[in-house]
This record gives C-alpha cells, structure tokens and sequence, in this order.
C-alpha cells in the first residue's frame, strides 16, 4: 500500500480508496461479516448478468476484521444528462429480474441470497414498525410523528406488491458515470427482497426530467398512473429505514434526519 484516503461511508462501515505498490486503485471496505458476504455474491451475481459493478480483487467475510477489496471504478458519483438516467431505468429493470423468494433485506435475512425467507413486501414493512419504537423513546422522533409514521407502516394496502430484487440504497451518488455513460453501480450490502418502488424512490433525482426519463425507460409500456404515490410512500420508507439501521448501528446524526422525514410524511397526504 502507497496510498489510503478515508472515504465516506455509514456508521458500521469503513471505506478507503487505497493505492497499491503496484499503482493500483482499489477501495477496501471493512463492515459486519454478513453484510461483506452479501455484497461479495451481489457483486458477482450482478457481474454475471451484465450489471456494471465494481470487479472483486478480495473479500474475507470470516476474518478477524471482515473485509472486501474492489478495483476503483473511473467516473464521478451522480447522474447528470437524461440518456444516463434512461440508462439507469433499464439497469434497474435487468436488476429487478433477478428471482427472489420472501421478502427482506440479505443482510438481516437467514440462509444464503436470494432466500429472503418467508412473508410478502407488505408483512416485512409492518414489521418495521417494532424497530422504530427505540427511535421515539430515544426522543429522535416527536410522539405524533411517530405515531403517524407507524400508521403508514401497517398500512399494508401501500405495500402491496410483489418482490423483487433490490439494491436498496440506490441513491445518485452510488452510481458512477462519465458524462452520459454509466461507468458502475456501487454499494450492494443493503440488497434484497423487497418492492421495486424502493430502487426507484431512493434514485431521487433533484431535475424532474431525470427521473422522468428513468421512470420512462424502466416502464416502457408507460409509467403508472399511481406512481407518485407509490414514489412519495417509498421515499418516507427509505428514510425511516436509514433511521433505524444508523441509529442500530450507534449512528449519531440522527436528529438530523427528522426534517426529511416530515416532509416525506406530508408528501404521502398529498398524493
């Protein structure tokens, strides 16, 4: 190693960009056992389908410090031109073609990808809403909010769709692209069984004719008449699952994820 520079990452993870002897860039991560062995057989998975991901040099889910080490892929996080996000529609559909069985992210999920275990998209939401009880009597979440919140949870006739197989953290920055060419799609350990809007509310492009030209590449039939409501109610959804895993994790930004949430839960009363 002749380089290392800390990169951004969660509060259970760590992420460098790392130069080798050699004049290689790779970028070492090191997380909990189960995430580095989910997004080790994410990684290949989606390589063998033709996704662009990141290419594996190493990875040790049973080391003593578990790690994954993967060759840095050019381009910049973002995605900036309409045919990139045209481009991520149509990834997105090959991604969502993936079978899958249950619901749940792998992570928190027994057995080995793609076994989600048993339950629909619908039964694993409601279940969420036990673990955002610590976050309301941390005091990070105002009692009417939270009450609010937790009533969209159960509220299994928004979740009522099949499953399918998702990145579950695809946010601008974990695509890469050069212009109008999508270079990779990084950041696979929070993947798994779960509702297609996920992906595509998370891919919350801040230019609206970036996410219609994603919407429109993903749904060539056309896009669906209840797609923003679907897109408002997974969007409070990804929220709240950052919440609860960073706050899990001992994350200690929490507060500053209320305001999101607020206007999240308000977009939902109006669509």
């Amino acid at each position: 190693m002749t380089g290392y520079e800390l990169l951004a990452g969660f509060a259970a993870n760590t992420v460098a960009a790392v130069t080798l002897a050699s004049g290689a860039r790779v970028v070492f991560k090191a997380a909990a056992a189960r995430e580095v062995e989910v997004e080790l057989w994410a990684l290949r998975s989606m390589a063998e389908r033709g996704v662009p991901v990141p290419e594996v040099v190493a990875g040790a889910p049973d080391a003593e410090i578990p790690y994954l080490v993967t060759r840095l892929l050019a381009g910049e996080p973002g995605v900036a031109t309409r045919k990139a996000a045209s481009d991520v529609g149509r990834l997105l559909r090959a991604v969502h073609s993936l079978p899958v069985r249950g619901a749940a992210f792998f992570k928190e999920a027994p057995g080995p990808p793609p076994c989600a275990g048993a339950g629909t998209w619908a039964d694993q939401v409601a279940g969420l809403a036990d673990r955002l009880r610590p976050v309301a009597d941390a005091g990070i979440l105002p009692p009417a909010l939270h009450a609010r919140c937790r009533e969209l949870l159960l509220d299994g006739a928004r979740w009522d769709q099949p499953c399918v197989y998702v990145h579950g953290d695809l946010h601008p920055r974990h695509v890469l692209s050069a212009g109008s060419r999508i270079q990779g799609i990084i950041d696979w350990a929070d993947c798994g069984a779960a509702g297609p809007w996920l992906d595509l509310a998370r891919m919350d492009f801040p230019e609206p004719g970036l996410r219609r030209a994603m919407l429109g590449a993903y749904f060539p039939a056309g896009i669906p008449a209840d797609a923003p409501l679907h897109l408002a109610n997974h969007r409070l959804l990804y929220l709240l699952l950052a919440l609860m895993w960073e706050h899990e994790c001992g994350g200690d930004w929490l507060h500053e994820r209320v305001p999101g949430i607020e206007a999240a839960l308000a977009a939902t009363r109006t669509r």
